[in-house]
């Protein structure tokens, strides 16, 4: 999942969807200056116009139940819908029942979670150290490599050094994180991505009719390899899962299956969208 955020005073606006497409990992030193428009042209606390058809205004802010968060679809992403809405600046139900999605790519349903709000629950969030929670179940349409489906972050705008210092930085970063992970900084909508299979907090793979309750599910991909069980034929850890995951020549050529059920849960602990703070 692709989470977009931009800080619009005084109230802090994210905007967040299942991307379409994965992006491949650049080959060779090509250097390519080949930005989205405006790229260099917005201020840190500029909205870039491809974000605008989601900026609520300032009265439905207030108005929101979740204020100060409202949670839009990223309008950069096409063929999306939820709840049957394919209006951009639709505001997502958060802290409260699943909603449905619908891409090209995935069907399925949609829990979002964040931590500091009026509507927060505690089942989410209690003992457990994480800001936000994503659960996803759902099936893809057609076959998808399992290397190809990322997860991470995308910049829209410039950052306030040059270029190659940001790759040099993402590059350096990218080796500390894992050995899979994808960096371009030189590419029209540069990125930081990792496959979703070496990131994500807990997969499980089903049977349709035999998938798991969304909030309930356990981790378990012993239907996408037999390498992910143990010697008693029991699923892997999630951290033995992502470490297996983490090695490219352990995913290539393996893909996501339109005839599984797949559940996801991705959590992180290090931004608090309820006041904007690094943790």
């Amino acid at each position: 999942m692709s989470p977009v955020a931009s800080c619009v005073e005084p109230e802090t606006v994210a905007a967040i969807s299942l991307p379409n497409t994965a992006h491949p990992l650049r080959k060779g030193p090509e250097k390519r200056v080949e930005h989205i428009e405006g790229f260099f042209d917005l201020g840190p606390r500029d909205v870039h116009p491809l974000h605008k058809p989601a900026m609520p205004s300032q009265g439905k802010i207030q108005e929101s139940v979740n204020r100060p968060v409202i949670v839009t679809p990223n309008p950069m992403v096409k063929q999306q819908a939820f709840n049957g809405s394919a209006d951009p600046a639709h505001e997502l139900p958060i802290n409260g029942d699943p909603m449905t999605i619908n891409t090209s790519l995935f069907e399925g349903k949609l829990e979002v979670h964040l931590k500091g709000l009026p509507s927060s629950q505690k089942r989410v969030f209690d003992g457990k150290k994480r800001f936000f929670q994503i659960m996803c179940q759902g099936r893809f349409k057609r076959p998808v490599d399992a290397d190809g489906l990322c997860m991470g972050q995308e910049f829209v705008k410039a950052g306030n050094v040059p270029p190659w210092v940001s790759e040099m930085v993402l590059t350096a970063a990218a080796k500390v994180f894992s050995n899979s992970t994808q960096v371009d900084i030189y590419a029209k909508l540069p990125y930081f991505m990792n496959p979703v299979l070496a990131a994500c907090q807990l997969v499980n793979v089903s049977q349709p009719g035999q998938e798991p309750e969304l909030p309930e599910a356990t981790e378990d991909m012993r239907l996408f390899s037999p390498e992910l069980a143990d010697k008693f034929g029991q699923p892997l850890s999630p951290d033995k899962r992502r470490r297996w995951c983490d090695i490219p020549k352990h995913l290539a050529g393996k893909q996501f299956s339109p005839t599984h059920v797949y559940t996801f849960h991705i959590w992180q602990h290090l931004i608090d969208f309820s006041s904007y703070k690094l943790s």
